[in-house]
C-alpha cells in the first residue's frame, strides 16, 4: 500500500511542476506585452506625434503671433492685430528615390515593408499655403507705416502683397 502511495505522489508531481511552469511561462508573457518600460512606451508616442498631422488651426496661430510679433516692432504701428486665412491643408512628403540613366531621371516612392504591410515612408508635411493676412493696428491709417508692413510681411512669408491687407484700429 506504501508503494501505491508514492507512485502516486511521484505521478502527481510529475503533473504539476510542467504545469506551473507553464502558468509561470504564460504570466510573464502576459506582462511583457502589458507592461513594457516607459521609456519605450514613450518613444513610441513621440514617434507617432512626430508623424501625426499637423493642425491647421494651429499653425494659423502660429503665423498670426509671428505676424504680430513682427509688425509691432514697426516704427509708428502701435497696437497690433491679425488674421490668417489658410488655403488647403498639410502636404504630406514621403521619401523618393531618383535614377538617372541616358533615357532621361525617374523617382520612385521608397516603400517599406511586404505585402499588405507595405507603405511609403512617410518624411514629414508642407505647411498649408497662405491665402491671405490681415492686419489691423493703431497706425495703419498712414501711408508710411502701411508700406513698411506690407514689405515685411511678404518677405517675412514668402507672400505676394495683394495678399495682405491692412487696416487702422480704432483708438
Amino acid at each position: 500500500m506504501s508503494e501505491n502511495r508514492t507512485k502516486e505522489g511521484k505521478l502527481s508531481r510529475k503533473l504539476w511542476l510542467p504545469l506551473i511552469g507553464a502558468a509561470v511561462g504564460c504570466f510573464l508573457l502576459i506582462m511583457g506585452s502589458v507592461g513594457g518600460s516607459g521609456s519605450d512606451r514613450k518613444e513610441e508616442k513621440e514617434d507617432a506625434e512626430a508623424y501625426a498631422m499637423p493642425s491647421p488651426e494651429r499653425y494659423a496661430a502660429e503665423v498670426e503671433a509671428r505676424v504680430i510679433e513682427l509688425c509691432s516692432r514697426v516704427e509708428g504701428a502701435g497696437t497690433v492685430h491679425a488674421t490668417v486665412s489658410l488655403k488647403g491643408t498639410y502636404r504630406a512628403l514621403y521619401a523618393t528615390d531618383w535614377q538617372s540613366s541616358s533615357t532621361g531621371s525617374q523617382s520612385t516612392m521608397v516603400l517599406v515593408g511586404s505585402g499588405s504591410s507595405e507603405g511609403a515612408v512617410l518624411i514629414g508635411y508642407e505647411n498649408p499655403e497662405i491665402a491671405g493676412i490681415g492686419i489691423v493696428c493703431t497706425g495703419g491709417d498712414r501711408i508710411e507705416v502701411q508700406k513698411r508692413i506690407l514689405s515685411l510681411v511678404s518677405a517675412a512669408f514668402g507672400i505676394s502683397t495683394n495678399k495682405i491687407y491692412i487696416a487702422a484700429s480704432e483708438s
